[in-house]
């Protein structure tokens, strides 16, 4: 059933994966409101299924990169099942989001074809991105590491892409001081602290733990099992970029997991998208539609059982 409504990326399926993107958060917040859902629940739950819809339309069409096509269309499932494994914990701010969606417009730069005529146009995007994001977080320095990567590539190492790097930076940064400046009164802000405290040293719910478990199951797709058939397939489809990229992003949501880089709640949130992203290959490798069908009804079976027990709901 699963593998029939997603087998290609189209209009139907993507509107499948919304509706249950909405049934797994409808149920994460019914677990975690242990029942009493009021109006501005519902609301903040259709507000994250909007981001998560457009987190899922960016992974699937830098894949596919168009609709009617198959390549990149377990995505549209692998999402809605990381959002019932995902450990919530509680909402999202602002800053998050931003992070979030500036994370997203970088793999759609990423996903484009990068030729030397369009090199510097992406170099000066990443660079500008990046800053933002640095800027909101010192940590997020991190995501320069893929276009340090590129840049590293002989054909596109040259002065004009070093050139229009540097400069969206230093433009970017400028702005943003200045933009800080007039609604604070100072050039500067204080970037949290890093920490050190890992999560077994305090509270390590179920959740927790069957999350850690995807991750895990995810860096192994990416490192160890990654599968040879995806990766024709992306060389075919010049995507094996964003194959790059959310590895990266992976690692770096592990760090920040680990020293605990997140102010309040959902300390594992920068996991979400490249998780989802992996799970769905680690899926999508499994030639027998029966067994997929099995495997997903089995996870989403434990996981919903596991939710229930960890927020008191149900007992064995």
């Amino acid at each position: 059933m699963f593998t029939k409504i997603f087998k290609r990326v189209s209009i139907q399926s993507l509107i499948s994966s919304f509706f249950f993107c909405v049934l797994a958060s409808f149920f994460n917040t019914y677990c975690i409101k242990a029942g009493n859902i009021d109006f501005q629940d519902l609301v903040k739950i259709l507000v994250l299924c909007f981001f998560l819809i457009i987190a899922i339309v960016t992974v699937s069409l830098s894949q596919a990169r168009r609709l009617n096509a198959s390549f990149g269309s377990i995505h549209l499932l692998s999402f809605p099942l990381c959002i019932l494994l995902f450990n919530q914990e509680g909402g999202l701010s602002y800053n998050k989001v931003i992070v979030f969606l500036i994370v997203l417009i970088m793999v759609n730069v990423l996903s484009k074809n990068i030729n030397n005529t369009t090199s510097t146009k992406t170099f000066f995007m990443l660079g500008f991105l990046g800053t933002i994001i640095t800027y909101i977080n010192i940590y997020c320095v991190l995501f320069f590491i893929p276009p340090i990567l590129i840049f590293s590539e002989t054909s596109y190492r040259n002065s004009k892409n070093l050139i229009a790097f540097c400069v969206a930076v230093i433009f970017t940064l400028q702005l943003l001081l200045l933009l800080t400046f007039i609604a604070t009164g100072t050039f500067f802000y204080e970037p949290a602290a890093l920490k050190t405290e890992i999560s077994i040293s305090g509270v390590y719910s179920p959740n927790d733990l069957v999350w850690t478990v995807a991750v895990f199951i995810a860096f192994l797709t990416a490192t160890i099992f990654r599968p040879s058939e995806y990766k024709i397939k992306a060389q075919k489809n010049n995507t094996h970029r964003v194959f790059q990229f959310m590895l990266i992003w992976l690692l770096i949501s592990i760090f920040f997991r680990y020293f605990n880089l997140y102010d309040g709640t959902g300390k594992w949130l920068q996991s979400l998208v490249p998780t989802a992203f992996f799970i769905g290959i680690a899926i999508d490798v499994i030639k027998s539609s029966q067994i997929k069908n099995l495997i997903i009804t089995v996870v989403v079976f434990a996981a919903t059982s596991l939710k229930l027990f960890d927020y008191g709901l149900i007992s064995f």
